[in-house]
């Protein structure tokens, strides 16, 4: 049996929504302007449901908060008290703030303007056609970014990243998981990994390009007739270039390359790390 729960909010733009689930998924799409329609749907029989509630909510300054309570806290799960799935979706204006948390849920949001902040445990986080600065922040789960314009701060730990079309200044931490993002525009990267490969197909910007990795390689995948300076320092690691070298280097521990006279610099720190460039 689902218990289904309604409700719209009368909102000024640039919107703003505050979700946060503990189990379950959660949708949002562009839907009218001046407008957020949520509807709440709680599976009563996959949890206690007398002890899961929904908070449907408007504050004084306009924002929407939603959210899924569970008042007995994380402990009561070994006592066979656990919340009870609660999928939502959302309608929203397409200029709206999205400040969402969730914990054991699936997370889709597309279509959108503004800035952003996602937090994710435990549930795949999928975000399509979004303008505006992001914040992402994920355990235990996988990412798919698409369509993606504005500056983009991400860390995760123990997911894959998947991504394409993404266009803006890159800062990332990962631990135990590869990062690839192709058909992209990265005016700089800085980006540090612990036991996972990254690939980047991208044009260079002004930069910088920095990248720090224990154990995994860096794959950069650039126009053909791209300019750069790359520089290696590793305990364990190789620098190498299919684009033409007009000037190679090694010195205790270091590697350089010259590609094509020299340009921004592309640089890697690594431990046990090859860095690789070719178009």
């Amino acid at each position: 049996m689902s218990e289904i729960i309604e409700k719209t909010f009368m909102v000024a733009s640039p919107a703003h929504l505050n979700l946060s689930n503990i189990r379950g998924s959660i949708e949002i799409r562009p839907g009218q302007d001046g407008v957020i329609h949520v509807t709440a749907t709680k599976d009563a029989h996959s949890g206690d449901s007398s002890r899961t509630e929904i908070e449907l909510s408007q504050e004084a300054d306009g924002t929407v908060r939603v959210a899924t309570r569970f008042p007995e806290g994380a402990w009561s799960w070994l006592f066979g008290s656990f919340p009870c799935r609660v999928d939502y979706v959302v309608q929203a204006p397409r200029n709206c703030f999205l400040k969402i948390n969730a914990v054991s849920s699936e997370i889709l949001a597309e279509g959108f303007e503004g800035e952003f902040s996602f937090q994710s445990v435990s549930g795949e986080l999928a975000l399509r056609s979004l303008t505006g600065p992001m914040k992402i922040k994920t355990v235990s789960g996988s990412m798919e970014l698409a369509d993606l314009n504005g500056d983009l701060r991400l860390n995760t730990v123990s997911g894959k990243v998947s991504g394409k079309r993404i266009n803006g200044a890159l800062h990332l931490d990962t631990v135990s998981g590869n990062v690839s993002l192709g058909e992209s525009n990265l005016p700089s990267v800085e980006a540090s990994t612990v036991s996972g490969g990254m690939h980047y197909q991208t044009a260079f910007g002004a930069g910088p390009y920095r990248f720090n990795s224990v154990s995994g390689n860096v794959e950069l995948l650039v126009p053909p007739e791209t300019h750069c300076a790359a520089e290696l320092h590793a305990i364990s690691g190789q620098l190498s270039t299919k684009l033409p070298a007009t000037s190679v280097s090694r010195h205790n521990g270091s590697q350089t390359i010259d590609v094509q006279g020299g340009g921004v610099k592309v640089y890697l720190q690594s431990v046990s790390g090859n860095l690789s460039l070719a178009s």
